[in-house]
Protein backbone atom coordinates (compact mmCIF):
# COMPACT_ATOMS: atom_id res chain seq x y z
CA UNK A 1 0.00 0.00 0.00
CA UNK A 2 1.43 3.43 -0.75
CA UNK A 3 0.27 6.57 0.79
CA UNK A 4 1.17 10.39 -0.32
CA UNK A 5 2.74 12.55 2.28
CA UNK A 6 3.40 16.26 1.95
CA UNK A 7 6.83 16.67 3.86
CA UNK A 8 8.12 20.14 4.67
CA UNK A 9 11.50 20.68 5.91
CA UNK A 10 13.03 23.77 7.28
CA UNK A 11 15.71 24.56 5.46
CA UNK A 12 18.79 27.30 6.35
CA UNK A 13 22.64 27.84 4.43
CA UNK A 14 24.12 30.40 6.52
CA UNK A 15 26.23 30.88 3.55
CA UNK A 16 23.57 31.50 1.34
CA UNK A 17 20.48 32.42 2.88
CA UNK A 18 19.42 35.66 5.17
CA UNK A 19 16.51 33.39 6.91
CA UNK A 20 15.34 29.96 7.44
CA UNK A 21 12.47 28.85 5.01
CA UNK A 22 9.85 26.16 4.64
CA UNK A 23 10.51 23.54 1.12
CA UNK A 24 7.85 21.12 0.80
CA UNK A 25 8.02 17.97 -0.90
CA UNK A 26 5.53 15.37 -2.08
CA UNK A 27 6.73 11.69 -1.34
CA UNK A 28 4.54 8.31 -1.68
CA UNK A 29 5.51 6.45 1.02
CA UNK A 30 5.57 2.39 0.78
CA UNK A 31 5.91 -0.77 3.42
CA UNK A 32 9.87 -0.07 3.71
CA UNK A 33 9.58 3.49 4.79
CA UNK A 34 8.68 2.62 8.45
CA UNK A 35 10.82 5.33 9.83
CA UNK A 36 11.57 9.08 9.26
CA UNK A 37 14.89 8.70 8.81
CA UNK A 38 14.22 6.43 6.05
CA UNK A 39 12.36 8.86 3.75
CA UNK A 40 14.69 11.58 4.29
CA UNK A 41 17.67 9.63 2.94
CA UNK A 42 14.86 9.54 0.22
CA UNK A 43 14.15 12.48 -0.46
CA UNK A 44 17.87 13.09 -0.08
CA UNK A 45 18.10 11.00 -3.09
CA UNK A 46 15.97 13.47 -5.09
CA UNK A 47 17.65 16.55 -3.67
CA UNK A 48 21.40 16.37 -3.09
CA UNK A 49 21.29 19.49 -1.01
CA UNK A 50 19.17 18.25 1.73
CA UNK A 51 21.54 17.93 5.16
CA UNK A 52 20.98 15.93 7.79
CA UNK A 53 22.35 13.86 10.40
CA UNK A 54 22.92 9.60 9.51
CA UNK A 55 24.13 9.23 13.07
CA UNK A 56 21.84 6.63 14.38
CA UNK A 57 22.49 3.31 16.40
CA UNK A 58 25.93 4.88 16.20
CA UNK A 59 25.68 5.47 20.63
CA UNK A 60 25.13 9.04 20.11
CA UNK A 61 21.68 9.21 21.95
CA UNK A 62 19.69 12.23 20.49
CA UNK A 63 21.65 13.34 17.79
CA UNK A 64 19.04 12.88 15.63
CA UNK A 65 15.86 14.69 17.51
CA UNK A 66 14.38 16.88 15.56
CA UNK A 67 11.27 18.94 15.78
CA UNK A 68 8.17 16.43 14.19
CA UNK A 69 4.83 18.49 13.73
CA UNK A 70 6.53 20.39 16.53
CA UNK A 71 7.24 17.79 19.34
CA UNK A 72 10.70 16.76 19.74
CA UNK A 73 11.54 13.34 18.83
CA UNK A 74 14.26 11.08 17.86
CA UNK A 75 13.89 10.98 13.93
CA UNK A 76 14.60 6.99 14.20
CA UNK A 77 12.11 6.35 16.67
CA UNK A 78 9.35 7.83 14.93
CA UNK A 79 7.40 5.46 13.02
CA UNK A 80 5.74 7.28 9.76
CA UNK A 81 2.29 4.92 10.50
CA UNK A 82 2.03 7.30 13.26
CA UNK A 83 2.62 10.74 11.44
CA UNK A 84 -0.32 12.64 9.58
CA UNK A 85 -0.24 13.29 5.47
CA UNK A 86 1.56 16.35 6.57
CA UNK A 87 4.62 16.18 8.42
CA UNK A 88 6.67 19.22 9.01
CA UNK A 89 10.09 18.98 9.98
CA UNK A 90 12.43 21.71 11.95
CA UNK A 91 15.62 21.21 14.15
CA UNK A 92 15.54 21.24 18.05
CA UNK A 93 15.28 24.63 19.24
CA UNK A 94 17.98 26.56 21.37
CA UNK A 95 20.73 25.09 19.15
CA UNK A 96 22.55 26.68 16.63
CA UNK A 97 21.78 25.34 12.99
CA UNK A 98 24.87 24.47 11.21
CA UNK A 99 22.43 24.04 8.20
CA UNK A 100 19.03 22.53 7.46
CA UNK A 101 18.66 19.65 10.04
CA UNK A 102 21.53 19.77 11.29
CA UNK A 103 22.50 21.50 14.87
CA UNK A 104 25.65 22.08 16.43
CA UNK A 105 25.71 19.79 19.75
CA UNK A 106 29.08 20.71 20.71
CA UNK A 107 27.56 21.75 23.99
CA UNK A 108 25.59 18.89 24.32
CA UNK A 109 28.49 16.50 23.80
CA UNK A 110 30.81 18.11 26.31
CA UNK A 111 28.63 17.54 29.10
CA UNK A 112 28.75 13.44 28.16
CA UNK A 113 31.45 11.91 30.60
CA UNK A 114 34.72 10.81 28.90
CA UNK A 115 35.23 6.75 29.50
Amino acid sequence: MIAERFIEICRYDPDKDVLPYMQRFEVDIDQNDRMVPEVLVRLKSVDESISLRRSCREGIRGSRAININGAKRPACQTSMKELPSRIILRVLPGLPVIRDLIVDMMSLFQRYPST
